[in-house]
């Protein structure tokens, strides 16, 4: 059964999904931030080193966990709440990765389940930038692109394509996308 009071934006990296979380959170609208993304701050903030680099299992044992956290500390925040990225692509991604996927994981990421609709910001060169922590070449993060939104797919969940606008205008789309899921609920 889905959540249908969280929503996802997830897609390719460097497409604007932070940005676009931010201007929502600053309208007052809940909000979680990426979980992989925090963490390395988290990390290079505390010692300088950057997890990845050193243990690639034990950086997604910690994003999955951090999106689990996240699940439940959202329970308690005024709907809509709006995640940056979300359980279904840390596990395909920890797949694709070959690396362990603990059965525990799967099960919190199928028993945590966010509305039906996710919000998919597609790559986007006019605006993608490399900077201290999105160092890949373009066409890499485009690579990531597909598969990200499979994971979502392959669990049974609609995408739901962001117009390549303005931030102001993304906002309304999604809060205008939202409404109209919520009011068809109530129908």
């Amino acid at each position: 059964m889905s959540c249908e009071k969280f929503y996802v934006i997830t897609g390719a990296s460097g497409a604007g999904k932070s940005t676009l979380l931010n201007a929502l959170g600053e309208r007052g609208i809940s909000v979680m931030p990426e979980a992989a993304l925090s963490i390395v701050q988290e990390q290079e903030s505390s010692d300088g080193t950057r997890l990845p680099g050193t243990d690639l299992q034990a950086f997604m044992n910690a994003v999955m966990e951090r999106n689990i956290r996240a699940y439940e500390a959202a329970k308690s925040l005024p709907p809509p709440v709006f995640f940056d990225r979300g359980t279904p692509e840390c596990i395909a991604h920890m797949k694709r990765l070959s690396l362990d996927r603990n059965p525990a994981y799967v099960e919190a990421s199928q028993a945590r389940r966010y509305a039906n609709t996710v919000f998919v910001a597609e790559p986007w060169p006019e605006i993608y930038v490399c900077d201290q922590w999105r160092r890949a070449p373009f066409a890499r993060a485009a690579r990531s692109f597909e598969p990200t939104v499979l994971a979502y797919v392959d669990e049974g969940y609609t995408t739901c394509v962001l117009p390549k606008v303005s931030v102001e205008r993304r906002v309304a789309f999604i809060l205008a996308h939202v409404r109209r899921l919520r009011a068809g609920e109530a129908a």
